[in-house]
């Protein structure tokens, strides 16, 4: 029972003196777990004393209240932690995209001269669709004859695409038709052994 009130004693000086340290350059996830182990010791150190208490229950149950509170207090100040690092963190992403914004900006204000230098990089994604297209020679737009062959070649191919899925939809209702002919219908579920008759 000495032994017991010492401990109690020790672990409750000891919570006083981590509660009491000044905050340095220690991280404050670490301060927190030293309290928690804290607060979980002395936890320990009370219910075993209260087990040698004539009534136990409530001694435990005043130990755990005490300990639920001190948990939560940590709990809550973790969470500032981690709102804070969430603020920190999102202030940065925002700065590195204003930072990366600015500098295409100003990529894209430079002068004519680092303007030509740059052009021969994006002239092949110009040029593909104009030679797709079937004009040589890079003319900006296609003449009216050009133009009609190119309509009319699309329209040829669309065409042509329709009649092989209108093909494939009649080549799949004849088989499920031949299916359905052959008797080949799927058989229904078994009624489990359990249900109830109506």
């Amino acid at each position: 029972m000495i032994v017991a009130r010492v401990g109690g004693r020790i672990s409750a000086g000891l919570l006083a003196l981590v509660a009491a340290m000044p905050l340095r350059a220690e991280p404050e996830r670490d301060r927190i777990a030293t309290e928690r182990a804290a607060a979980n010791a002395h936890f320990a150190e009370q219910e075993r004393e209260c087990a040698q208490r004539f009534v136990v229950t409530s001694c435990v149950e005043a130990a755990r209240r005490e300990q639920r509170m001190t948990l939560t207090r940590l709990h809550r100040a973790e969470l500032a932690l981690d709102e804070t690092a969430r603020r920190e963190a999102a202030t940065r992403r925002r700065q590195a995209l204003n930072d990366k914004a600015r500098v295409q900006d100003a990529r894209a204000s430079e002068p004519a001269g680092s303007a030509r230098r740059t052009a021969p990089r994006a002239a092949p994604t110009a040029n593909p669709p104009a030679t797709a297209q079937g004009h040589a020679g890079g003319a900006s737009s296609p003449s009216g004859d050009e133009r009609r062959a190119l309509e009319d070649h699309n329209k040829a191919t669309f065409d042509a695409k329709a009649r092989a899925a209108q093909q494939h939809r009649e080549a799949v209702e004849r088989r499920n038709a031949q299916r359905a002919a052959a008797g080949k219908v799927a058989a229904p579920l078994p009624v489990p052994s359990g249900a109830s008759a109506p």
